[in-house]
Formats: structure tokens, sequence, C-alpha cells
């Protein structure tokens, strides 16, 4: 009896343990739930309550409860090659090939319930394709993820410190989740040693505050999700802000997610929808953001404004993936009225299929993506000299590549992508890429 008894203790408190530390746990990459966080179904609670209790001679001792605190540890490596074909005109591009580390990513998350949750991760690898990094530099670390979120409803949620922008679905990725080896160029820019190095307009960490809702259920089969959030506006990692006035972004989302019903909610701000091991049938977002920023240094500062707009689709339905954005932000100069505003314009669209009935999980996939970074949609150029300048910067990028993962929860996968790149006279390179990856979740 006593051994009885204390096998029964000794078993609630391990259970009180690994509630603890898995219940809650992100899984595979940033945002997949583990299968502890799978919530039981209305059969297994019937059947719970009506399964019959062998009699014992004597009750057990009382059990503690189980924890309420939750806590998980994990992270990625994201390991890559790329080699850049080196174009006769320009000396700059193609001579820095060679392995790279995108990331190596630590993070901790803990939660309270229902109601409370922090999470803070770390960057081992400071490759930065969004805000533009350059080579020669050397990796060192960097604060990713620093917020914490209260969770009163699932339609009312805030949180506050560092997170993802609710931007658009390519920035708001998790690296350890991208469909192909680098994101749009309509997001990411020309990078250093790919080309003439561009910017683009995708949007990575914020400081600042979010109001935003997890998946409210519209229906049996259709959920919708938005997030408003207020922030400093230049970036992430950043002591202060760039001036007093905040940068505002929002997004709404609606998606339909079939006779499964919607997911397993988690108590985090708005991240892209597609990082999760189950994809909406169809989802639509739209965004948009207004960032009145300063540049330059005192006592010479330069005051800009961003505004601009972005909306997506996704599909997904008996292996095939089917994704596209396009994009418009336009930058006008407050201190420099003489100077136009600056009008940037891009989409991109890619299509994946998984091959069935393969215990190896392989999926080739295609994506065309344009990006014209001196567009004039709403703005007239003095001239058509300037027009034909400014058109001649357009670029067209045409990607092939292969996913492939040993099975479909396994945490690592590896990638295989070669770009055409396409440029406009006077401005055309030579400048193909070949990239190739890896990550490894744990």
């Amino acid at each position: 009896m006593l051994r009885s008894s204390s096998a029964s203790l000794g078993c609630a408190l391990g259970l009180s343990i690994l509630g603890s530390t898995t219940a809650h746990a992100q899984g595979y990459g940033d945002h997949v739930p583990s299968p502890a966080q799978v919530e039981p179904t209305a059969q297994a609670e019937a059947t719970a309550q009506t399964a019959p209790t062998p009699p014992r001679a004597e009750p057990d001792p009382p059990v503690p409860p189980l924890s309420i605190w939750h806590f998980d540890l994990g992270g990625y490596l994201h390991a890559a090659y790329r080699w850049i074909e080196e174009p006769q005109n320009y000396n700059l591009a193609g001579r820095n090939n060679g392995f790279q580390l995108e990331q190596a990513r630590v993070s901790a998350n803990v939660q309270f319930k229902n109601m409370l949750a922090a999470r803070i991760s770390v960057e081992g690898a400071s490759e930065d394709r969004l805000s533009q990094s350059f080579p020669g530099g050397q990796l060192t670390a960097r604060l990713r993820d620093a917020y914490l979120t209260w969770a009163p409803l699932r339609f009312l949620r805030v949180s506050v410190g560092q997170m993802v922008t609710p931007w658009d679905l390519d920035s708001m990725r998790s690296d350890a989740e991208l469909p192909f080896v680098s994101r749009a160029v309509s997001v990411e820019g020309v990078q250093p040693t790919e080309g003439f190095t561009t910017r683009g307009m995708g949007s990575d960490r914020s400081l600042g505050i979010s109001l935003h809702s997890g998946h409210v259920p519209l229906g049996a089969n259709t959920s919708f999700r938005y997030s408003l959030f207020a922030g400093n506006g230049n970036g992430q990692n950043q002591i202060l802000s760039d001036n007093n006035i905040p940068a505002l972004y929002g997004r709404a989302e609606f998606s339909f997610w079939g006779k499964d019903g919607l997911p397993i909610d988690q108590v985090r701000p708005m991240y892209a929808v597609t990082d999760d091991l189950r994809k909406p049938i169809v989802h639509v977002g739209i965004a948009a953001q207004w960032n009145p920023r300063t540049v330059g240094n005192l006592p010479d500062l330069i005051k800009e404004t961003d505004v601009g707009v972005t909306a997506d689709v996704a599909a997904s339905f008996f292996g095939v993936e089917l994704q596209a954005s396009v994009l418009y932000l336009k930058t006008t100069r407050e201190t420099l009225s003489a100077i136009p505003p600056l009008e940037r314009f891009g989409y991109w669209a890619h299509l994946r299929f998984t091959i069935p009935k393969i215990p190896v999980e392989v999926t080739p996939g295609y994506r065309i993506a344009s990006y014209q970074p001196r567009a004039h949609l709403g703005t007239t150029p003095q001239s058509e000299t300037e027009r034909a300048f400014d058109d001649s910067f357009s670029l067209r990028y045409h990607t092939f590549g292969v996913f492939v993962r040993p099975t479909r929860t396994f945490p690592v996968h590896a990638s295989l992508n070669y770009t055409i790149t396409t440029e406009q006279s006077p401005n055309v390179l030579q400048n193909d890429r070949f990239e190739a990856d890896i990550v490894a979740a744990f």
C-alpha cells in the first residue's frame, strides 16, 4: 500500500514537472505548437468521465495539483551556402561567395495559465537580410524577441516589448520556416555582393506596444485576427526613438480552416499564419503603416514619412501551396520639400507542391518576384528621361527550388534554390545565384 501511494505521488509530481516544461512549447521553428498543446476532444473528455474506476482498498493520499506555470526552451540553427555569378561590369557582386550562418537562435518562453506569457530570444548570428548587412563584418549576438503578453480575452490582448512588426506576410515569417532560402526581392531587396545594393520594403522587429487578438472564431471553420501596433519606428535594438512621434502599423487577417476547425490558440503577438505546421485552406491579409522618421545626424536632421499598404493571399489544399503578396510604400520628405516623394512597388507569388505517397517530404516550388524601387504610380516624373532612369532600377527574379524534410514533423529540413535575376538596361548584370540551406530546430 505504501509502495502504491508513493508511486501515485511520484507519477503526479512527474506530470506536474512535465506540464510546466512542455505544455506550451512553441515546437518546430518559432511558432508551431508541440503535440503536448493539443486540446482534448469532446469524445476523449466523455470517455474519461464515463470510464469505470477500479476499486481500491484504501484511497491514495492527495497529490499536488498540476503546475499552472509553463516553461520551455528552444531555438534553431540555420546555415546556408550562396554562390553568386560574378558579372564582368560590376566587380562588387559575386566576390564573397561562401558559407553563411543565417541564424543561431535561442529562445525561452514562460506562460501563466492562458492569461500571461513572455518570450525572450537571442540571436547568436547577426546576419540581417532585411536591414542590410555588409561583407567583411563579424558575427555578434543581438536581441530578437523580448515581450510580455497579457491575454484577458481571445479578442483583446496586449503585448509590450520588442516583437515582430505586423506588416507583410513574407517579413513576418520565421527564419526557420521560409519556403525558399531567402525572402522575395521586393521584401529583402538586393543584398551586398548580390548586385546593386537596394533596400527592400520589408520590416523586422520593432519596439512598442501592440493591441491584438488570437484567432477569433467566425463560425466553426473561419477565423479573424488583427493587430494594431504603435512603436518607435526606427528598427530593433534601438535605445531610443528617432523622434517624438510613434510609428503606426495595422494588420487584419481572415482564414478558412476547413472541417478540422480552428488551430490551437497561442498567447503571443501576431505571427505569420503560414509558419504553422497546419496551414489555412484559404487566407487573406491586409496591412498598412504610417511611420514619420527622422534621419541623419545632429544638427543636420531630415524628416521623412513612410506610408504603405500591403495585401496577401494564401491557399493550401491537396499538397498545393499558393501564396502571393503586393506591397506599396511612399516616402515623403518634409524637410527636403523640393524633392518629389519616392514610391516603391513590388509583388511576389509562389507555387509549391508536396509530392504525395512517399515517406520523405519533398516540395518543389517556383517564385516570381518583381520590385520597382523608384516607381511612378501617384507621382509624375519631371521628364521622360527621369522616368526612363527610374525604370532602369526595376528588378524581376525567378526562383526555382526544392524543399526536403525526412518527415512532415522532423525538426530538420534543407532547401536548394536557383534564382535567375533580370535587370533593366543599362543596369543589366550577370548575377544569377545558387543558394542552399539547412535548418535544425530544437
